[in-house]
């Protein structure tokens, strides 16, 4: 399989793709699994960047916090949702969200419908309490709870979601030239150009009638993305920011919701939004620096420069983990911890770790690359 450009050091250049090596290729119908699950970072739109740069004056967006770390003799500006964990007093911040499922209607007639998915991930554990290794929680709230565990110590610091509400579903109509379905160990499985899938998002996201305040979460079911060829398969979420109006600057996610047996890793269910949304939380904007990075596996050469938490951990053979909520079984994705990527010694996470499972995946901070 041709892997997708894994070059992110010019930060809002391209699309990337986060998929490394010896990926096995997409299966054909019949076959399964489809191959190495992937995820990119979307640049925001132009009138986001400015923004950014304006450092969000009279802009109205989600609630959020600043900082840097010094690393090299260089200064690595950051923001995140929240409220900051270093403050002296304890906040708690929800931030509201929506869900917008997604149909996806191809030229041969079959539709890939979202509504299941909508309904699974608003009832799994991105969303109600559930126990993990570290206490019980929404995913993402636990998780930062344990990224920021020295400078919370006693403290009851929390960002979490608010219980989502759903909207209609909307059906997307794919025309040959941009999407295709075929057969997966029996599941009908939508293939779209990234292209024309970052073109609808961004139109709903921007038309939407989103309060910019919040977290929309677009919702598929079995439709993934490649880049120009088929070959260039799969890519299951990504996140980014987008201006739908003077003076606002929304913040979205785009998740798949894959059935088991899709893909190799075991990747599935709530996996891909577990991913996406502790990235969200920790860059929100898409502009959070950081010192070069590469991937573990390949950790000499330059993968990103981006402060993406999921990233790091993705390429492991297994990057999630199963847990259990009312008597079902969900998965998410292991993740870094901010000292990892900020290259802080020791680190600031629970119990001095750089990854968030046990055992960890990370254990020092990055060597460098090039």
């Amino acid at each position: 399989m041709s892997h997708l450009p894994a070059n992110r050091k010019l930060l809002f250049l391209s699309v990337i793709a986060a998929l490394l090596l010896n990926s096995p290729a997409l299966a054909m119908a019949g076959d399964h699994p489809i191959g190495r699950p992937m995820y990119i970072t979307l640049p925001p739109d132009r009138a986001a960047i400015q923004a950014a740069g304006a450092g969000f004056a009279g802009t109205t967006t989600v609630t959020h916090w600043s900082s840097s770390f010094s690393f090299g003799g260089k200064t690595f500006s950051y923001r995140m949702v929240g409220t900051s964990p270093f403050a002296s007093t304890a906040s708690t911040t929800t931030v509201s969200t929506e869900i917008q499922p997604l149909n996806f209607k191809f030229s041969n007639g079959k539709t890939v419908s979202a509504t299941a998915a909508a309904s699974a991930l608003a009832n799994g554990p991105i969303f109600l309490n559930t126990a993990f290794l570290t206490g019980t929680g929404q995913f993402a709230d636990v998780y930062q709870r344990a990224n920021f565990a020295k400078p919370i110590a006693g403290k009851a610091y929390h960002v979490k979601l608010g219980l989502p509400s759903m909207r209609t579903a909307m059906t997307i109509s794919v025309p040959s030239a941009s999407g295709s379905t075929t057969t997966v160990g029996g599941v009908l499985v939508g293939l779209v150009n990234i292209n024309f899938i970052n073109s609808a998002v961004t139109t709903i996201v921007k038309n939407g009638g989103f309060n910019a305040t919040t977290l929309p979460i677009l919702v598929v079911g079995n439709v993934f993305e490649y880049q120009n060829t088929v070959s260039n398969c799969c890519i299951l979420g990504f996140h980014s920011a987008v201006t739908p109006a003077t003076g606002q600057l929304l913040t979205f996610i785009y998740t798949s919701y894959p059935s088991p047996g899709l893909f190799s890793g075991n990747v599935q269910d709530a996996e891909v939004m577990s991913h996406e949304v502790a990235e969200w939380m920790d860059d929100p904007f898409i502009n959070n620096v950081v010192p070069p990075w590469g991937l573990p596996q390949s950790s000499g050469t330059c993968f990103s420069n981006l402060l993406e938490v999921g990233d790091p951990i993705e390429a492991f053979s297994t990057p999630g983990y199963a847990v259990t909520l009312n008597s079902k079984t969900y998965h998410v994705q292991d993740l870094a911890f901010f000292s990892w990527l900020a290259h802080q010694s020791p680190s600031i996470a629970v119990s001095g770790r750089y990854s968030y499972k046990t055992p960890a995946k990370l254990t020092a901070p990055p060597p460098a690359c090039t």
